[in-house]
């Protein structure tokens, strides 16, 4: 089963091109790695590195859309901060990356004026769903499958009425009601606490099985 899930995350302030391409590529070959162990479809979807925060899309299995985020969590802290859970849809029919995993770093401008809108956060990241489903049938239908990690930082780059700008990506990051990766992880690992009606009355019932 596919699974689909946005992230969005916070970068170190300063980081070059360079550093972003490497983060590119850990993450890439961390995918490889999660692929051949579970044994399981490739993972698809997008990075999205923008100046100051990144935009992740993940398609695959939960068990990996789990240790991604727990890598995100761990390993990549001190590049990657403060990922927010913007969206998780289970059992999607059709992968919106069709060709498979790519992460590209967007030309670096200075950020505008802060996003603002009356719209409800909820109704901000289904816009920002939106355009990131255009951006996605545009990669489809126009970047060859040769090469294709490297031609979509190329082909994207160029599109920008495709790509969600980076104050929109601001403004979801700051919001404080929406789940860290943190707090989807614990909430996904962490055992149900199940209060019985038994266990509410007082003073306890002595005779707890019926046969004795």
């Amino acid at each position: 089963m596919i699974h689909r899930i946005f992230i969005s995350s916070k970068l170190t302030s300063g980081l070059e091109k360079k550093d972003k391409k490497a983060l590119g590529s850990s993450i890439d070959k961390f995918l490889k790695n999660c692929q051949s162990q579970l044994s399981q479809e490739p993972p698809s979807g997008i990075l999205l590195m923008y100046n100051q925060h990144a935009l992740f899309c993940i398609e695959s299995s939960q068990e990996i859309i789990m240790l991604v985020m727990l890598e995100i969590i761990t390993n990549l802290s001190s590049i990657v901060s403060e990922s927010k859970v913007l969206s998780f849809t289970e059992n999607v029919p059709t992968r919106l990356f069709q060709h498979g995993w790519a992460d590209v770093s967007l030309p670096i401008r200075p950020l505008e004026q802060k996003h603002e809108t009356s719209d409800s956060i909820s109704q901000v990241i289904i816009n920002m769903i939106k355009q990131t489903v255009s951006l996605s049938e545009y990669v489809n239908h126009n970047v060859p499958k040769v090469n294709y990690r490297a031609r979509c930082e190329t082909m994207i780059s160029s599109q920008t009425q495709l790509i969600v700008s980076e104050e929109i990506i601001e403004y979801i990051s700051n919001n404080r009601t929406l789940f860290s990766t943190s707090d989807y992880v614990e909430k996904y690992t962490k055992p149900l606490d199940v209060v019985l009606d038994q266990e509410l009355i007082w003073p306890l019932e002595i005779r707890l099985f019926p046969y004795m």
